[in-house]
């Protein structure tokens, strides 16, 4: 065995170390594996025949419903842009009616005018 850094105390590490060379081929050979601790999902393979070329049908509409709310703004703010795509104007005493997300940030951010 070689010279180790670890105490003569360390019982934890002693034992790691002996495991690791008694188990080392094991080890080795496994090396490329892959281990999970969840079994793998079954694939299933429907009969439908299902080729790049088919159309896609949708059965349904989604309806996306956002909240709004009416603000009015303490300052001029000029193509603020909150969140991913919302961008505006806001003049002064001027009301707007905008999503909920809009006058949340807003509002935290001290700009809506009460």
């Amino acid at each position: 065995m070689a010279a180790s850094r670890r105490s003569p105390r360390d019982a934890t590490g002693r034992r790691a170390d002996e495991l690791a060379e008694a188990h080392a081929e094991t080890l080795a050979e496994r090396a490329g594996e892959i281990s999970t601790i969840n079994p793998l999902p079954e694939v299933v393979v429907s009969d439908a025949d299902i080729s790049a070329d088919d159309e896609i049908e949708l059965t349904s509409e989604v309806e996306v419903k956002v909240a709004y709310k009416k603000m009015r703004v303490n300052t001029d703010l000029d193509d603020v842009t909150i969140g991913r795509d919302y961008q505006k104007t806001f003049k002064r005493g001027v009301e707007y009616k905008v999503p909920a997300f809009v006058y949340d940030h807003l509002e935290e951010k001290g700009y809506v005018y009460h």
